[in-house]
């Protein structure tokens, strides 16, 4: 039996792991363990390759996977001491959303808002659709809380400050 170092073994295991990932799992595994706690090397178990973001994708940035990926380590920088708690998850094979709930530190611009050094919190919709049981296609929707209310849809992406 050929010897297979430990990073390539626990890459293949969580490759196939994945493969048997509900989606439900697939997005809590998106959520708590890629955008809380920074594992990016978990999104190219967990996205197709040719995989498109909405986000990112209106904020002009790379296309694919590696796009996922950019738009996750600038939102991380942007917004530190993240605390992340998922309300619901609801899914199928086909797509799963989740409504999610943040709270953080405004440390870089971010929804082209300078920062501000206070803590900024959203509720955030993340929508996924999935191909062979990986993300195909992500789009979310968002009101934050930066110096006051902010809603962005990625579908549609104007941000807009609403008057309460």
């Amino acid at each position: 039996m050929k010897h297979v170092g430990v990073p390539v073994f626990l890459r293949l295991l969580l490759q196939d792991f994945t493969k048997f990932m509900d989606s439900k799992t697939l997005m809590e595994t998106y959520l708590m363990e890629v955008v809380q706690n920074g594992r990016l090397d978990l999104i190219k178990a967990i996205a197709q390759p040719d995989m498109i973001d909405e986000a990112n994708r209106a904020f002009g940035g790379p296309a694919g996977r590696d796009g996922l990926i950019a738009y996750i380590k600038k939102f991380r920088s942007q917004i530190k001491n993240l605390k992340l708690e998922i309300k619901q998850i609801v899914g199928n094979e086909n797509e799963v959303v989740a409504h999610w709930f943040f709270t953080g530190m405004h440390k870089g611009r971010w929804l082209r808002h300078e920062p501000t050094g206070k803590e900024v919190s959203a509720d955030v919709f993340s929508f996924f659709t999935l191909k062979d049981g990986l993300i195909s296609y992500y789009r979310l929707w968002l009101h934050a809380m930066i110096d006051g209310p902010v809603i962005f849809d990625s579908s549609c992406p104007r941000i807009e400050k609403r008057q309460i």
